[in-house]
């Protein structure tokens, strides 16, 4: 059990694609809160807490499987910067791999502890007999949390069906980073419209999700009615430019927890570069609260509705290789609290 105890929620075999040197060892590493470089970070050791996915390693071994059959495939990608056939076996488990990188980290618990603890301390406050509780002393949190968002996650990936993957390259001088939540979401559509609510839902219309894959390399699974990459047969080699990769690196590091990682390509000067420019925009993204009035039950009890949404980065994204489609451009905004990508989903979604 001890070799098993160091549970990473960031794959290693991921990690080594940003290796120093490619030797699977180092990394070049920067602390996010203190700017602090370490020049040869032992790889193994990033991404990773003891026992993160629980004791009894059911949850870790089920990762485990999928990562024995994403590795292999994502190497290849890497390697010839090629993605498997559209719509094949192996492009949907890149697809259901991505899915998963986004909701099994330590910065995605936290973030779903943090929106049960305002939740129920905003509902709390209706309640006469929690009227001397002291909110500030205490908070509420799920020691599972991983287990609740993957739950939420896999119940909901017949709404992700539609998403297209493609294959950005990078050719320039400037590398791509990652980080210790590599996965970094964004919406041009909603940004650009102005939409006051959640961007990043899973069913939200114009949804973009981001992924480094290498220095060279970054998956882009993106909303395909709303958005048009490249053309329309190519899913592979996109290009981006030197400024793609400033504002995506960027985002990288808006997204990342606690580490940012490189090969030592990339200077020192250019992660103080971007942690300064990250700084702007980090306050940005945080959790909404909205309470309704209390209502009278049958029973005489009270029902009060709680209505949460993160507000998103807003970078104004412009990006040389992404261009809005004629549907987008013409599509009316439904005036609900969500857009979505499939009317069909909203019911569902307000159960």
């Amino acid at each position: 059990m001890a070799e098993k105890k160091k549970q990473h929620y960031v794959p290693k075999f991921y990690l080594k694609f940003f290796s120093n040197k490619n030797n699977g060892k180092h990394l070049k590493l920067c602390l996010k809160k203190s700017g602090e470089i370490i020049q040869q970070a032992d790889l193994a050791g990033q991404a990773q807490e003891s026992y993160f996915y629980g004791k009894d390693l059911e949850r870790e071994k089920w990762f485990g499987n999928i990562e024995d059959i994403t590795s292999i495939i994502l190497k290849k990608v890497v390697k010839t910067k090629t993605l498997p056939k559209n719509k094949s076996d192996e492009y949907y488990w890149i697809w259901l791999f991505i899915l998963l990188q986004a909701y099994r980290t330590r910065a995605n618990a936290d973030e779903f502890n943090n929106m049960i603890d305002k939740t129920m301390k905003t509902a709390m406050k209706f309640e006469s007999q929690f009227k001397e509780f002291e909110y500030d002393k205490y908070s509420f949190a799920y020691d599972d949390a991983i287990e609740k968002t993957l739950d939420i996650l896999l119940k909901s990936l017949p709404m992700m069906m539609d998403m297209q993957i493609k294959l950005l390259v990078n050719n320039t001088s400037k590398k791509i980073i990652t980080s210790d939540n590599p996965i970094s979401k964004y919406n041009q559509f909603l940004e650009s419209r102005k939409f006051p609510y959640g961007h990043n839902g899973m069913a939200s219309k114009g949804l973009q999700i981001f992924y480094p894959l290498a220095p060279d390399l970054m998956a882009l699974m993106y909303d395909p009615k709303v958005y048009k990459v490249g053309n329309r047969k190519q899913f592979s080699q996109i290009v981006m430019n030197e400024k793609d990769i400033e504002v995506l690196n960027v985002l990288t590091c808006l997204y990342a927890n606690k580490a940012l990682y490189s090969t030592n390509n990339v200077t020192d000067l250019q992660f103080e570069q971007l942690l300064e420019k990250s700084n702007k925009f980090k306050n940005q993204k945080k959790l909404e609260l909205k309470y309704f009035e209390s209502v009278k039950n049958d029973d005489d009890t009270e029902s009060v509705i709680v209505q949460q949404h993160k507000t998103p980065y807003m970078l104004n994204l412009g990006l040389s290789f992404i261009k809005q489609t004629q549907h987008a451009k013409s599509y009316k905004l439904s005036g609900y609290y969500a857009e979505i990508r499939d009317e069909r989903y909203r019911n569902s979604l307000n159960r």
